[in-house]
């Protein structure tokens, strides 16, 4: 048997246009999320005190108004690119068709973003009833009638949706950054995995038949 060896396909060319697409969706479905993650969090804390989840008492109601609109807002944006990043992760891993165990890397991505999947569905759950409130926070405000009641149920899903779940949302952006390490700088070095060709197994048939 040749003695050679072939390192495993490092890279990730040879992907199909399916393949390519879903990548594509799931890095734009990415990018909103992470990024309407990273605006709700500084829109939220102008609504609390510093290192806190204790509401401020010196915003004035309209102020207060604009940050319930734009939380509201951003957290569409968020629900929004992580349907379309979970679609287009779906769809990769079912298209793709490529052996995790020849790019550790990616294997170490899918592991980091499918093991949050309860989490981001439960707390996309919260924004969509922030977002609900929210809406009828304004027919109140509209119709002249105590906004009061809604007002406090958006702080009380603000404050659910900040640390619910002992902060796994947290971790779960967290580990997502990793992953996009792990898909960009390739920490993980492939394992090599010797390549069987006809050749190799004539050449040993002969050698055991002398």
């Amino acid at each position: 048997m040749s003695d050679s060896t072939v390192r495993s396909t490092a890279g990730y060319e040879g992907f199909s246009k399916g393949v390519r697409a879903a990548l594509f969706i799931m890095v734009v479905g990415g990018a909103f999320y992470l990024g309407g993650s990273a605006a709700r969090g500084i829109i939220g804390n102008n609504l609390v005190e510093l290192g806190t989840l204790k509401f401020r008492q010196d915003i004035p109601f309209d102020a207060e108004k604009e940050i319930y609109d734009l939380l509201a807002r951003t957290s569409l944006l968020t629900d929004f690119g992580y349907i379309l990043a979970l679609i287009g992760f779906a769809v990769f891993l079912v298209k793709s068709n490529i052996r995790m165990k020849e790019h550790p890397n990616i294997l170490m991505a899918v592991i980091l973003f499918g093991m949050f999947i309860p989490v981001e569905l439960y707390t996309s759950y919260l924004d969509l009833k922030f977002f609900v409130s929210y809406v009828d926070f304004q027919l109140q405000l509209f119709l002249g009638a105590d906004p009061g009641p809604l007002r406090d149920e958006m702080r009380r899903l603000f404050v659910e949706r900040v640390s619910g779940l002992g902060g796994l949302s947290v971790i779960a952006i967290l580990s997502y950054y990793s992953a996009i390490g792990a898909i960009v700088f390739r920490p993980i070095k492939p394992r090599k995995i010797e390549k069987i060709t006809e050749e190799d197994v004539e050449t040993e048939d002969r050698s055991s038949n002398s």
